[in-house]
């Protein structure tokens, strides 16, 4: 059944309440924390409190189901990101969620690289001497899990290169770079936030980037399209609401973010922790989601990649 539509009168009004901001996602991670200091930003914009709601559970379905279930009245928004709205996608043939139809895109709040590591041990110093060793003996990679965004970096990088290499998932990150840094694992990718500490311990090597640039972090670390001519992907994080979202409080809440991002605290924070801020229109985000969920989901029929 279809949710009624406001009337003009209710948009002019809006926010006169608590807005709630769903993470689909558990607390302390990178999605959390991130949402939080936009939240924040947002609250001394809007002049009412942003609340964060964490919905954690089944890669991010869960919480992106209940914004989708949303009155479209502007009181409930909630995060997307690469996977919950161009992996999943195709990954999940029961998805409980459409992730265009579902939903109104705001948004788009942050991009990331994903940095390509290797185990420090490994006799490795660039992309063509891993290419060079995983051909020459057997070589493993790590993941967050099956269809995790590290997992089809990977195997985009595969079928870009010939790399060779045996996926071993894990249950998130954490446990797959500690298998990184101890040796048992070979290489895998990372977003900088989270490897950044086995960087700098030297526990690991950075030995490319995922983006078109270098990552001003990691100036010297190569993009992947230094070696591999075209090969260029950046994930993204970003703000939707359940569709029929009333186009005033859509705009209203777009402006918001772009205030909240252009906050030099919010900017400096977001970029200490390796990601880039980046605000988008609305039509702008909707783009982004065509044609990273071609891509992945290109990645994903080639791969046969199916669901744990």
């Amino acid at each position: 059944m279809a949710a009624p539509a406001l009337a003009q009168g209710d948009t002019a009004a809006w926010p006169s309440r608590p807005i709630r901001y769903i993470v689909p996602f558990p607390p302390g991670g990178p999605t959390d924390v991130i949402s939080r200091q936009i939240a924040e930003a947002m609250r001394e914009d809007l002049g009412q409190p942003v609340v964060i709601e964490n919905v954690g559970g089944a890669n991010g379905t869960l919480g992106e189901g209940r914004i989708t279930r949303a009155a479209p009245d502007g009181y409930t928004i909630g995060l997307g990101n690469t996977g919950t709205h161009t992996i999943n996608p195709s990954l999940y043939p029961d998805l409980p969620y459409d992730a265009v139809a579902g939903f109104t895109p705001i948004s788009l709040i942050t991009e990331y690289a994903n940095i390509l590591l290797v185990n420090a041990d490994l006799p490795v110093r660039d992309l063509k001497e891993l290419l060079a060793l995983s051909r020459a003996r057997p070589l493993n990679y790590a993941s967050a899990g099956i269809g995790s965004s590290n997992h089809l970096s990977t195997e985009l990088l595969r079928s870009r290169t010939g790399l060779v290499a045996e996926h071993i998932p894990y249950k998130g990150s954490a446990a797959a770079l500690l298998d990184l840094t101890s040796g048992r694992i070979a290489m895998m990718f990372d977003v900088l936030s989270t490897a950044l500490p086995a960087i700098d311990g030297k526990k690991a090597r950075a030995i490319a980037t995922s983006g078109a640039q270098r990552h001003p972090l990691l100036p010297d670390v190569p993009a992947i399209g230094e070696t591999v001519p075209g090969f260029e992907f950046k994930g993204w994080m970003a703000v939707f609401g359940p569709a029929g979202l009333p186009q005033p409080i859509r705009d209203r809440l777009n402006q918001s973010i772009a205030h909240a991002l252009k906050l030099p605290a919010v900017a400096a924070r977001l970029t200490q922790q390796g990601y880039e801020p980046r605000s988008s229109t609305p039509a702008e985000l909707a783009r982004r989601i065509e044609a990273d969920g071609r891509l992945w989901g290109e990645v994903i029929r080639n791969a046969g990649i199916r669901p744990e």
